[in-house]
Order: structure tokens, then C-alpha cells, then sequence
């Protein structure tokens, strides 16, 4: 897998554009590419695309144009919205992005501890 360049970034979320799915890729259910560990939010992506699991955050592999929300869990419980579903969601802090058709590397922004000396992910 090659980082062709940083497509953007959501909160604590960064987003690269990649040339390839790398082979050692794990295919995954989707799920949230960050959830908050106190308020109930989180990113997600939603429209048609597969998910795969690699060290250090997600690939995506985007069928069509889809949508990163920031958004909380009750939005969803309430209104029974489906991550199958290109929809833009009520915000929480960060308004929502547009990833295009094509092949992306997601994950958690890290942050240099140097104290411990160690990087760390940007907890919310």
C-alpha cells in the first residue's frame, strides 16, 4: 500500500488516499472508525463501500461517494439510520466530510508522548 497523499481529516480522524488494498488487509464488517470513550459520539462512514481491518486503523474502499459523519450514538438508535446509507447526520463538533469513489486509509490521529516517549492515539 502506497499514501499517496492526505485527503483530509474529521476531529481526531486523518484520511489518506492510497493506491491499492494492501494483501494483508482483513475485510471487516463496518463499524465506527472512532468512538468516543465519555460522550456517546462518533465517526463513521456511510454509503456503499468494504471495510478492512490493517494495523493502525481502517481501509475503505469506496464504491461511491460517502459520507464521514460526527455524530452521536442516539441519532442513530432514534431513527434507525443504517451505515448502508450515504446520509448526512445532525453534528456533534465536526460537520461532516465527502470521501469520493476510490481507496482510502483511515485512523486515529497520534500524539507524541514525550514523557513516555511513545505515540499515543488522541483520546476524546
Amino acid at each position: 500500500m502506497k499514501i499517496l497523499k492526505q485527503f483530509g481529516h474529521q476531529g481526531d480522524t486523518q484520511i489518506f488516499t492510497i493506491d491499492e488494498i494492501p494483501c494483508n488487509a482483513k475485510k471487516v464488517d463496518k463499524q465506527y472508525i472512532a468512538a468516543s470513550e465519555r460522550s456517546g459520539s462518533f465517526h463513521a462512514l456511510f454509503g456503499d463501500y468494504d471495510m478492512y481491518e490493517v494495523d493502525g486503523g481502517f481501509v475503505i474502499d469506496a464504491k461511491e461517494e460517502c459520507v464521514l459523519n460526527h455524530s452521536l450514538e442516539s441519532i442513530l438508535a432514534q431513527n434507525g439510520i443504517s451505515m448502508e446509507d450515504a446520509k448526512v447526520l445532525p453534528k456533534k463538533d465536526h460537520r461532516h466530510s465527502v470521501l469520493p469513489k476510490g481507496k482510502y486509509v483511515v485512523g486515529i490521529q497520534n500524539r507524541f508522548d514525550p514523557l513516555e516517549n511513545i505515540k499515543k492515539h488522541v483520546i476524546d
